[in-house]
C-alpha cells in the first residue's frame, strides 16, 4: 500500500493503528491510557526492540519512521515494512507473550512513547472500548500480513529494490513537481540487507535503474527522479 500526503509523498508504511486503537473513546478515556505511556527516544540505527527479546512493553511510534525486519541464521535479513507515526509496535507479541519475532530500527531520530504490559492490561480492564478496539485491530493486522505476504514472496529482486527505495525515499523540498525523492545515509549494504540479495547484486542493479532514468547517485545519496515512474516500473516488472 502506498500512501501519499503533503501532495506526492512516496514512502511505503505500514498502516497507522492508533487511530483505531483510540477509535470512540472520550477525553478522559484517552487520558487513561496516555497516562500509563512514557516518552522514550532512539538515534538512527538503533534498535526499539531486537528478534527474540520478551515482548514485554507496546511502542506507539509519534515522529520518525522505523525499519521491522527478520533475520536468518545465515546472515540475511527480509524487511516486512517502514512504519511511521501512528503506528503501534508489539501489539501481537505482547498479546501472546511471545518473544519478537522482529527487529525494529530508528531509520531517522525516533520519538516514542512506550507501554508495559501491566499497564496495557489495566487499560483494557478498565476500558471495555479500548478491549474491544484491540480485538479489531489485532484482526486488522492479521489480514494486512495475509495481503503482504503475498506479494513480498512473489516479488522479483529488482521490484524488491524499487518498492526498498520507495520506502526509504524523503521528498525533495525543492522539487516543484514534488515528484523527486531522495534516499540519503544508506549505503549499497544497507539495501543488499534489506533486499535479501548480495551487494555487488545491487551495485549492478542501481547502476541499471540510472541508466532507464529512474535515479541518479551521488555520494551517500540516490535521487528518485521520478515517483510516478519508478511506480510505473514497479507495475511493469510485477506484470512480467
Amino acid at each position: 500500500m502506498s500512501v501519499f500526503s503533503r501532495g506526492q509523498k512516496l514512502v511505503k508504511t505500514l498502516s497507522p493503528k492508533w487511530g483505531i486503537a483510540t477509535e470512540g473513546l472520550n477525553d478522559d478515556q484517552r487520558h487513561v491510557i496516555t497516562s500509563r505511556m512514557r516518552n522514550t527516544s532512539y538515534a538512527p540505527h538503533n534498535f526499539l526492540f531486537e528478534q527474540g527479546q520478551p515482548s514485554d512493553t507496546l511502542l506507539l511510534i509519534s515522529d520518525g519512521r522505523v525499519r521491522l525486519y527478520q533475520s536468518f541464521e545465515n546472515g540475511e535479513e527480509f524487511t516486512f515494512g517502514v512504519c511511521v507515526a501512528g503506528a503501534l509496535l508489539g501489539l501481537a507479541a505482547l498479546v501472546q507473550d511471545q518473544p519478537r519475532i522482529l527487529t525494529a530500527e530508528a531509520m531517522d531520530p525516533v520519538k516514542a512513547l512506550s507501554m508495559t504490559k501491566s499497564d496495557f492490561l489495566a487499560c483494557i480492564r478498565e476500558i471495555p472500548q479500548f478491549h474491544w478496539n484491540i480485538t479489531r485491530l489485532l484482526a486488522i493486522l492479521s489480514v494486512d500480513s495475509i495481503e503482504r505476504s503475498g506479494p513480498m514472496v512473489l516479488d522479483c529482486a529488482s521490484v524488491r529494490l524499487g518498492t526498498t527505495l520507495r520506502s526509504l525515499a524523503r521528498p525533495d523540498d525543492k522539487d516543484p513537481t514534488r515528484q523527486r525523492f531522495h534516499v540519503i545515509g544508506h549505503t549499497q549494504e544497507d539495501l543488499a540487507k534489506m533486499v535479501g540479495v548480495s551487494r555487488t547484486w545491487v551495485a549492478i542493479a542501481l547502476s541499471q535503474f540510472e541508466r532507464h532514468g529512474l535515479i541518479s547517485k551521488a555520494r551517500g545519496r540516490i535521487t528518485i527522479q521520478s515517483a510516478k515512474r519508478l511506480e510505473q516500473f514497479i507495475e511493469a516488472e510485477r506484470s512480467h
